[in-house]
C-alpha cells in the first residue's frame, strides 16, 4: 500500500512541477480494470506477462535501495553524508551535493551559496563514481539547482517541505492583502525552462476553473471606467485594467488583478495598482489577493477567466472600442495580424496582435 501511495505522490509531483499541472495522472490497478491502457501506452506486454515477485527481485530492490548515497561537496573535499533514508535538512545551501540514486542516476544539487569551485568540482566527482563503480557510461547526471528540484529528485527524501524553499518560484505562496508578482522573468533560468516546455508564460496559481463573477474596469485619465459585459476579454496594449474576480461559497474569496499593458503609460500603470488596492481595502475589507499582471506573462487563471476568448490588441484608450480602424496602430491599411497562443486547448488560448511583417 505504502509503494501504491508513493508511486501516486511522485506521479502527481511530476504532474504539477514538471508539466505545469497539464498532465493528467491515470491510476491503473486492479480496482480500475485498466490495467491494459498502461501497457498500451507502454507499447507492448499485458498483465499476465508480470511475473510474480521472487526472492530475487526482492533482492535486486533492496540493492537498489543500498545503492542511495548523498556525498557532500565542501571545498577541496568529497565526504559521504549518509544513504538510504535521507533527510532535506542533510542539503546546504552553502554547499553542493552528489545523490547516488540507485538505478535512477545521479543527482549533482548545487546550493544557492556554493562556490563555483564546488560547483566544477560536484560534477567531476559525479562522474568520477560512474568511472570507478564500472557503470555505463550512458548514466544520467542530473544537475538540480537549490529551488528547482523535481519530483524524481524529490523522491528519495523521507520528507520535503516546500515552505523551506522558497527561492524556487513555482511554489509560491501569497498572503490575503499581499501583491503577487507574476512575471516570468523573476524565476530562476532553470524553471523558466522547464515552463517554457509545458506552458510557455501561462503559468500561476488555479484557485478555481476561473468560471464565476468578475467585474474589469479600464483605467481612464487616471479612473476607472468599467468594461461592458460584451467586451469582457479584450484588452488593448496601450492600456491598463483592474479586474475583481469573485469565486467560492457565495463569492466569500476575491481576487483583485490589474493588468497593465505593454505600452500602458507609467501613470496608468500606477493607477492600475492604486485602484486594486483601494477596492481590496475599501469594499472587501482586505480580504482579497491582489495579483500584477503584466502583458504577456497572464498566469493560467487568467486567461481561463475568459474562456479562449481573450484578445490583446495594439493601441489605447484613445482609439476607442466602437471604431475599428482606429483601434490599433497596425490597421493603417484595414490588415491586422495576430498570434494565436495556448498552453494546453481552448479554454486557456489566447490571441494578440502582433506587427504586420
Amino acid at each position: 500500500k505504502m509503494e501504491q501511495f508513493r508511486a501516486v505522490q511522485v506521479a502527481n509531483q511530476i504532474r504539477d512541477e514538471d508539466h505545469a499541472g497539464h498532465a493528467v495522472v491515470e491510476i491503473c490497478d486492479q480496482f480500475t480494470g485498466n490495467m491494459k491502457k498502461f501497457f498500451d501506452a507502454l507499447g507492448s506486454g499485458s498483465v499476465e506477462d508480470v511475473p510474480e515477485e521472487t526472492e530475487d527481485d526482492a533482492k535486486v530492490e533492496a540493492e537498489a535501495k543500498r545503492e542511495i548515497k548523498l556525498y557532500k561537496v565542501h571545498d577541496d573535499a568529497v565526504e559521504e553524508v549518509a544513504g538510504k533514508a535521507l533527510k532535506q535538512d542533510m542539503l546546504d545551501t552553502n554547499d553542493s551535493f552528489i545523490l547516488v540514486g540507485g538505478q535512477t542516476g545521479i543527482f549533482v544539487w548545487l546550493g544557492k551559496n556554493s562556490t563555483k569551485a564546488e560547483r566544477v568540482k560536484a560534477m567531476a566527482s559525479a562522474e568520477k563514481i560512474i568511472t570507478d563503480n564500472g557503470w555505463s557510461k550512458s548514466t544520467k547526471i542530473k544537475r538540480v539547482i537549490e529551488g528547482t528540484e523535481t519530483a524524481l529528485f524529490k523522491q528519495f527524501f523521507t520528507h520535503w517541505n516546500e515552505a523551506e524553499n522558497t527561492s524556487g518560484g513555482l511554489g509560491r505562496w501569497y498572503a490575503r492583502g499581499s501583491i503577487a508578482e507574476w512575471k516570468i522573468e523573476d524565476l530562476h533560468a532553470e524553471n523558466r525552462k522547464r515552463i517554457a516546455k509545458s506552458a510557455g508564460p501561462a503559468i500561476g496559481f488555479m484557485p478555481d476553473d476561473g468560471s464565476e463573477s468578475k467585474q474589469i474596469w479600464r483605467v481612464e485619465d487616471m479612473n476607472l471606467v468599467e468594461v461592458e459585459q460584451d467586451k469582457h476579454g479584450f484588452f488593448f496594449a496601450g492600456d491598463s485594467y483592474v479586474i475583481l474576480y469573485k469565486y467560492g461559497d457565495g463569492h466569500s474569496q476575491s481576487i483583485v488583478y490589474f493588468w497593465q499593458g505593454s505600452k500602458s503609460s507609467t501613470d496608468e500603470k500606477g493607477a492600475s495598482a492604486i485602484h486594486a488596492a483601494r477596492i481590496d481595502n475599501e469594499e472587501l475589507g482586505g480580504g482579497a489577493v491582489q495579483v500584477r499582471v503584466v502583458q504577456g506573462q497572464e498566469p493560467r487563471h487568467f486567461i481561463k477567466m475568459f474562456g479562449g476568448n481573450m484578445v490583446v490588441f495594439s493601441g489605447g484608450k484613445a482609439s476607442g472600442f466602437n471604431n475599428v480602424h482606429d483601434r490599433d496602430e497596425y490597421d493603417e491599411d484595414g490588415v491586422r495580424l495576430f498570434m494565436v497562443k495556448t498552453a494546453s486547448g481552448e479554454s486557456d488560448a489566447r490571441v494578440v496582435q502582433v506587427e504586420e511583417k
